[in-house]
């Protein structure tokens, strides 16, 4: 009994986590979406036209479905141990295409063959830095195109990220606690499943991105 009062509270602080997770990775990206289309609706609204402005509320409103849609996923996927064979990668491109249209920005997404397979740990990495890579560069980089490159190999995973937008100082950034905190994030979860990340960025030529994170055989990966 004793044993199970000290282990109950960490199962709990667990499943929390799992859940924040959870909301963070399908939920906050299509937020941002919405947020970025409102904020430059409100700086252009008096220069598009009506089609414009019917055009541009129909995106968010969209947007907002689809994040309607993603939450109720993910309180059925959390009320359920069996996830079955969804896509992961389809979430992502729906991710990047919603991404693309608010704020229309070129994003490029080049996937990998869809015969290969990850775990669940490696999905959501995958995931998250793509999101936060993505959402960094529209919103502090305004850049005008993003190119995304996943490669799976046998022992290893490859993701190359990288923008035209008008780049920054790492070493600067990375020593700013409130700017820095999504880099080290990134980080941390290329650190988690033992991989890295390299970020190569400057005033005035773009960013790029190298994550690589090793596997096992991931045909032998389940989800």
């Amino acid at each position: 009994m004793a044993m199970q009062s000290k282990v109950e509270p960490y199962l709990l602080f667990e499943e929390r986590n799992r859940i924040a997770e959870e909301l963070h990775d399908r939920i906050c990206p299509h937020l941002f979406g919405i947020t970025y289309a409102v904020h430059s609706a409100e700086h252009e609204w008096d220069e598009m036209t009506s089609s414009q402005h019917l055009a541009l509320l129909r995106d968010i409103q969209e947007a907002a479905a689809e994040a309607t849609r993603e939450l109720r996923r993910t309180i059925y996927d959390l009320s359920v141990s069996d996830h079955g064979d969804a896509s992961w990668l389809g979430g992502v491109e729906s991710l990047l295409a919603s991404q693309a249209k608010l704020s229309g920005v070129r994003i490029r997404f080049r996937p990998p063959a869809p015969d290969r397979r990850l775990s669940v740990h490696h999905q959501k990495a995958l995931y998250r830095i793509i999101a936060e890579a993505a959402a960094n560069a529209i919103r502090h980089g305004e850049c005008s195109a993003i190119d995304i490159k996943l490669t799976l190999r046998p022992c290893s995973a490859t993701l190359r990220i990288s923008d035209n937008g008008r780049g920054f100082d790492c070493a600067a950034v990375q020593q700013d606690e409130a700017s820095g905190f999504g880099l080290r994030n990134m980080k941390s979860l290329a650190a988690a499943l033992g991989g890295s990340l390299q970020i190569d960025s400057e005033a005035g030529s773009g960013t790029r991105i190298v994550a690589r994170l090793p596997l096992t055989d991931v045909r032998e990966d389940k989800n």
